[in-house]
Order: structure tokens, then C-alpha cells, then sequence
């Protein structure tokens, strides 16, 4: 709605409408159709139809009769049955003329209808509903500015939202610009941009009224954490000043009790003294009357000897000395405890800011696998922290659980919430882990000093396949001789390297820490592609030929330093190398296991049965020098070659066709093996009781043949582009990751592979 002076006013009412419209093709109506010339006909603008102020004030907002606007006080308007509106002051005239007095009614004085007058006369009269609605709206009504073009006074400025720009549609030369833009009125334009600065401005203020809220509850927090730290010092304390006090009553009751003691010596030592005194005193006055000299003289032999004897009486028995060394004495031992008392407690603070703090998922993100977030802690300037202590907590929920199908029936099912440890490494970042028992979508909540961090909750997608992390072939360098053929056994040096026993090249390749190939190395123990057997220990290692049925001992540079066999030896297969540096070789031609000392001499063997040491295929031991024996079982055998117990290594559901190519036993005593089948091969894991843990099934680079297996802890991962050793498993320094990885000898694929198996 527009006055005179070009002020616009929306409105809004029941019966009648003035409103916006818009056409979302060409410019149309008035003044808009002279647009049309300058501006393409696919643009699409927006346009208003006003109407003025003034006129519709006076059509609607004015009495008929008197012409005055229409008030709330003396000019109310008043609705006639005739559907016209009169203001009171000219109903009032009216009704007071003597013929509308005469006939009680009166006549309206537009259409001249005959209107009866009400018993309460004027003030009776319904007022009219949508007049005062009016009234009402345009005391409310909003002004907005309409610009005008300078040179084209009757125009209004459009505005392009696309472009940004404000132009007249007779006179600006830019409108070509616009094609395919949308078009606007500038008042329209500058109309919304006020809506949004408002609907910015509300943001801004409930932000920063939640900002308050939260200082305020920070506040709160702070109070009562500091009340809480000044009970638990002064609680600290008075246990403090117990301790003491019981020392110092402790003293005090020792020196009450050695004074008495004293006391009581030298009061006996007083009393002997005085009855030897009242004694003597006695008898001198008993013998004053004596005259008989010889008694005279034995009394004074007999007084000389008592003054002999009473000489001990001169000394007291006991002395006064009793010190309390506090001074010189005690004064290494008082600094020390002055020095103790001031070390005594300690008030922890942080400047950690939870809201610039991040977590970084790990790379390995795998169900029953060990799986970490590294969080990383910040300063509210933006400097990362180099101190720990932080009350970090952390939860994980599983969101979207998938089919677990790793572990088969024997898994329970996977709960919805996942324990998280919480490690700090008191650098400023903190290790989560967590071990997820099913896969799917994770959610995981971080806060610190219970806000959330800036990336919280953390979204995480636990895979149900565990993929190798690393493998080599050695078909990337520059000798065709270089790839592996038939590697059949691997195991992990004590300084990172990995020792690969590549049987059908007659050598042993190792791989550096930044895996790629260093070295290789051979000799004639391994030729006749028949070398089945490797051990790598700290110092040393030993191969197994079954063809020679020579056991050959190098150092870790590639020196062969000697080799023995054995007499009953008839097809070695594998062997391992115990805690005590007894060698246990597995021989499925003689169906025995042969177990040598540290110096290659025999100790004792014992026999397999003939249905397992048909298929018997690899030999390790356990910490405790236990003999684990693979083939179509797991044969576990105490360390004098006892029987103890067996477990089948199969999933549910398997049937036969299957045999343990390799056996492994990680540092808490989980058993690895990889088991080759008719449809299948993967890496299994077990407790010690045979129990199922985990699988690895290798699901995009299927195992073919998978034989050696060997397990590295602590560092115990390589980065995904394949140049270094990292764990991206929990992202733990190297000195801290728990993680056990495993490292298979693929002999179907002539190639070594690297996975998480814990």
C-alpha cells in the first residue's frame, strides 16, 4: 500500500486482499511492460501492484456523511443493517431529530434504508468488525522506502540477485547481463536482506544468550569444583595432621614411659640409700654403750666395709638425659621431610579448549579388531597442549549394527554400547581405544571437562572384512628374479626386519623396515627348492630342508654358522625354537616330533598319531614352551611332549578338505592359523582353549594358498601407500600400541601379506 509520498504498507485482511504477486516469466502491468524492451523475456522478476494510502483511506476508513476518518474514541465506526458504516457523532444528529425520535427508527443517510433505532439507542448499534480491524492494521502498518530511479522518477529500481546489482529497467544499459537472472524490486530486495539481517541478528543474539548460559554454568561448575578441591585438601591435610599428631603423642608417650622408668630407678636406688643410713644410725647408738673392744673393733671392720660398698651408692643408677633431636641432630631429616611436606599435593590446572580440540579416526576401522582415536588437544590461542591430565571421557555407540558374520555362531551377539580406554600419553594427546564387536556405523561422543570436542560425536564405519594392510611381491623392482616363488615361511627379526624363506628361488629375502627389499641372501642349505622351514629368533635363525634333512643355523647378516641332522630324520617339515632354545623339528615321514638342545643334541622325541601325522604341516610353541602341532587339528603338547588337549580350527559349518598351513602364538598367547580349504582360505585366531576370537578373511585380495604365518607386536602396522611402518590400527606411539599383527605367506599368490588380527 502506498501513500502519497511513496510509502509502502502491507497489509493484511479477512474480507479483502492486498497483497504481493509475482509472475515468474516476463514483466508485466504498467510501467513494468517498458521493461520488456531492454530485459530478455526469460528473466524472471518479481512484481507488486500498490495501491495509495490516501485513496484507500478515503474508500474505506472514512464516513460517508461527514467525511472524517473513522477512531477508536469519538468517531467509532457503527455497521447498519443496511451493510453501510456511519461514525457515532452523525448517528447520534440523526437520531436526535424529531421524526427518528417520533418513530424510533431513522433512515441511513446513504441509501436511505429505514434502520431501526435499538432500546439502548446509538451505542446499541453492532460496531463494524472490519473497519476497526483496519483502523488497527494501518496504526500498526510498516513503512518501507521505495526508491526511485534519479532520472526516471516514476520508475522503481529492480535489483538482480545473481549479479548483485541495482539497475533502472528504461535506462541502465546492463540489463542484457541478466538474462536467466532473478529479478527483483529494490524494495523488495532491500525488504528481505532486512529479514535476514533480523533472522542473522536473532541467531546472533540466542547464540550469544547460550555463549551466557554456558559461562554462567561454567561459573557454577567452577565454584564447586573449587569447593570440592578445598574439602579434598583440607581432608588430605587433617589425615596429614593426624599422622603427625600420632607422632607427636607417640613421642610423648615414649618419654612419659622412659622418664618413669627412670624415675623408678633411681627412687629404688633413694630407698636402699636411706635404710642403709637408718640402719647405720641404729647402730651407733646401740653401741655408745658398748665397752667391749673387740666388739668395738668388729663393728668398725664391719663399718669399713659397708663404707666399700656404699661407695656404688654415691653414683645414681640412673641419669636425667633425655633429648629430643630436632636441631643438628635431625636436620638432614627435617629438610627432607620439609621438603616432602612441600611437594605434598599438587592443584592441577588445564588450559585445554574443548571446542578447537580434534579427534582423528584411525585408518583401521575393523569389527573385534583393536581400533584407536587419536585426540589431540589445543589451547583456547590455538597451541597444542604438551601435558596430559585432562578429564577426557568418551563414549561409543553403534548406530546401524550390520550381519556379524566373522566369528560364526559362537560370538554373542554385539552389544550397543563399546567399552573406550582412555590412554594418555601426557604429550597433550590421549589414545581412544576400543574394540568393536560388530560391524556397522558407530557413533563416538568425546568431551573434555564435559564439553564436547570440536568434531564430536565422531561418525565411524566399522568394516565387516579385515583387508591386508601391506603386501609385497617384489615385482616392483628392477630384476625379473627379484618377484617371490613359493614363499613358505616368514618370520619377524627383532630390529623390524622380515625375513621371507622364498623356497622356489633357493633364497631368503628380507625386508627393511620401510618395506622394500634390502638384502637376500642363500646358500646350499636352502637349494633343491626344499628348504620348508624358518625360525628367526633375536640373534639367529634356522632353516629346515627336507630334502637334505638338514637344520641350519645363520646369523642375521645371512652367514650360515652351522648345520646338523638327525638319523631318524625321514621327511622334516617344519620346526620352532622354544624359550629355552630347544629346537622341535616336525617330521611327518618318521610321525614324530624331534626336540634337540641348544647345542644340536638330542633331548627326547615323541610320536604323533598316524590319522594326525598324515596331515601334519607346521610346528610352533607357546610361551611356555608348550608344542603346538598343526594339521587337520590343533594338537597342544606340554613341554616333555605329553598330550594335553585338542581343538578343531574350522567355523561352523565347514566340512572336510581343510588343514593348518601355519601356526603362530602372539605374546598373550592367542594362537594364529592360516587354514587352507576346498572353497576358502583365511587366517584364524584362537584362545588358548581353542575358543574362535577372530577371523581374517582378506575379503578384496583373497588368500590362495596361505602357508607361514609369524606375529609382530608394538609396531606393528605399515601406511597404507606402503612406504613405512606406522600403526594406523589405534594410532598409538610405537612404544605403547598393543596391536598384534600378523604377516602371512601367501604361496598361492607368491606374495606376503600384512593384517591386524587383535
Amino acid at each position: 500500500l502506498l501513500d502519497s509520498d511513496g510509502v509502502e504498507f502491507v497489509c493484511s485482511m479477512n474480507s479483502m486482499l492486498v497483497a504481493n504477486f509475482t509472475t515468474g516469466s516476463q514483466l508485466g502491468g504498467g510501467q513494468l511492460d517498458r521493461a520488456n524492451d531492454t530485459m530478455p523475456a526469460s528473466s524472471t522478476v518479481v512484481e507488486t501492484v500498490s495501491i495509495n494510502f490516501e485513496d484507500f483511506s478515503e474508500s474505506f476508513l472514512t464516513c460517508a456523511t461527514c467525511l472524517c476518518s473513522f477512531d477508536s474514541n469519538r468517531r467509532k465506526p457503527k455497521l447498519l443493517s443496511c451493510a453501510h458504516t456511519v461514525c457515532t457523532i452523525c448517528l447520534d444528529a440523526i437520531a436526535e431529530l424529531p421524526q427518528s425520535l417520533e418513530s424510533g427508527s431513522f433512515r441511513c443517510p446513504i441509501c436511505r434504508e429505514t434502520i431501526p433505532l435499538p432500546r439502548g439507542g446509538v451505542p446499541a448499534l453492532p460496531p463494524s468488525f472490519l473497519v476497526n480491524q483496519l483502523i488497527d492494521l494501518m496504526n500498526n502498518r510498516r513503512r518501507d522506502l521505495i526508491p526511485k530511479c534519479s532520472t526516471h522518477v516514476s520508475e522503481e529500481l529492480l535489483f538482480c540477485e545473481t549479479c548483485d546489482r541495482v539497475f533502472c529497467p528504461c535506462c541502465s544499459v546492463e540489463t542484457n547481463e541478466c538474462q536467466n537472472h532473478t529479478v527483483v524490486p529494490f524494495s523488495i530486495a532491500i525488504k528481505r536482506m532486512s529479514e535476514i539481517m533480523l533472522y542473522k541478528a536473532n541467531q546472533c543474539v540466542k547464540t550469544l544468550h547460550r555463549a551466557g548460559e554456558n559461562v554462567k554454568k561454567e561459573l557454577q561448575l567452577l565454584e564447586e569444583s573449587g569447593e570440592r578441591v578445598a574439602r579434598d585438601i583440607d581432608s588430605s591435610f587433617l589425615e596429614l595432621n593426624l599422622a603427625i599428631e600420632r607422632r607427636r603423642l607417640e613421642l610423648l608417650a615414649k618419654v612419659r614411659a622412659i622418664q618413669q622408668a627412670k624415675h623408678q630407678v633411681l627412687k629404688d636406688q633413694l630407698s636402699i640409700i636411706e635404710s642403709e643410713k637408718i640402719k647405720i644410725e641404729r647402730q651407733c647408738v646401740e653401741f655408745q654403750s658398748e665397752l667391749n673392744v673387740r666388739n668395738i673393733t668388729r663393728r668398725i671392720g664391719a663399718l669399713n666395709e659397708k663404707l666399700d660398698s656404699s661407695l656404688s651408692l654415691v653414683e645414681p643408677r640412673e641419669n636425667s638425659f633425655i633429648r629430643y633431636d630436632s636441631e643438628d641432630a635431625c636436620l638432614e631429616r627435617r629438610s627432607t621431610m620439609e621438603r616432602l611436606i612441600g611437594s605434598y599435593g599438587a592443584i592441577t590446572v588445564s588450559k585445554t579448549f574443548p571446542l578447537l580440540c580434534q579427534a582423528e579416526v584411525g585408518l583401521v576401522q575393523v569389527v573385534n579388531l583393536r581400533c584407536g582415536v587419536r585426540l589431540t588437544t589445543v589451547d583456547y590461542e590455538g597451541r597444542n597442549r604438551v601435558t596430559g591430565g585432562d578429564p577426557v571421557q568418551a563414549w561409543l555407540t553403534c548406530l546401524e549394527p550390520r550381519n556379524d558374520g566373522t566369528v560364526g555362531a559362537q560370538q554373542p551377539p554385539p552389544s550397543r554400547h563399546c567399552p573406550v580406554e582412555v590412554v594418555d600419553q601426557d604429550d597433550g594427546t590421549y589414545d581412544l581405544i576400543y574394540t568393536p564387536t560388530a560391524a556397522g556405523r558407530y557413533s563416538l561422543a568425546v568431551t573434555i571437562f564435559g564439553r564436547p570436542i570440536k568434531n564430536s560425536p565422531l561418525c565411524l564405519d566399522v568394516a565387516l572384512h579385515n583387508n591386508p594392510l601391506w603386501q609385497y611381491d617384489g615385482r616392483d623392482e628392477s630384476e625379473p628374479s627379484s618377484a617371490l616363488f613359493q614363499p613358505v615361511r616368514v618370520g619377524c627379526g627383532p630390529d623390524g626386519r622380515l625375513f621371507v624363506l622364498d623356497t622356489g628361488h633357493n633364497r631368503i629375502k628380507v625386508i627393511a623396515a620401510d618395506g622394500q627389499c634390502k638384502e637376500q641372501f642363500g646358500g646350499p642349505a636352502l637349494d633343491g627348492h626344499s628348504a620348508v622351514g624358518l625360525h628367526v629368533g633375536s640373534e639367529r635363525l634356522l632353516t629346515l630342508n627336507w630334502r637334505s634333512k638338514l637344520v641350519t643355523e645363520w646369523t642375521l647378516d645371512g652367514q650360515a654358522v652351522k648345520s646338523f641332522t638327525f638319523s631318524e630324520f625321514v621327511e622334516p617339515v617344519d620346526l620352532a625354537v622354544d624359550s629355552r632354545q630347544r629346537v622341535v623339528v616336525l617330521d611327518t615321514g618318521a610321525m614324530k616330533v624331534f626336540v634337540f638342545d641348544h647345542d644340536d643334541k638330542p633331548l627326547f622325541s615323541f610320536p604323533l598319531e598316524a590319522a594326525s601325522s598324515a596331515c601334519a604341516t607346521s610346528v610352533t610353541t607357546t610361551s611356555d614352551d608348550h608344542i603346538l602341532i598343526g594339521g587337520t587339528d590343533v594338537r597342544v603338547y606340554d613341554d616333555d611332549g605329553r598330550f594335553q588337549r585338542s581343538f578343531v580350527p574350522v567355523l561352523g559349518g565347514e566340512s572336510a578338505g581343510y588343514v593348518v598351513a601355519g601356526l603362530a602364538v602372539d605374546r598373550r598367547g592367542l594362537i594364529l592359523a592360516t587354514i587352507c580349504g576346498r572353497r576358502s582360505a583365511y587366517v584364524a585366531v584362537f584362545d588358548q582353549q581353542g575358543t574362535l576370537v577372530n577371523k581374517i578373511d582378506s575379503h578384496n585380495s583373497r588368500l590362495r594358498r596361505p602357508s607361514g604365518i609369524c606375529v609382530k607386536q608394538g609396531t606393528a602396522d605399515v601406511d597404507h601407500g606402503g612406504d613405512s611402518f606406522a600403526c594406523s590400527a589405534c594410532l598409538s606411539s610405537f612404544s605403547t600400541c598393543c596391536c598384534c599383527c600378523c604377516f602371512v605367506a601367501d604361496l598361492g599368490n607368491n606374495c606376503v601379506k600384512m593384517y591386524h588380527a587383535l
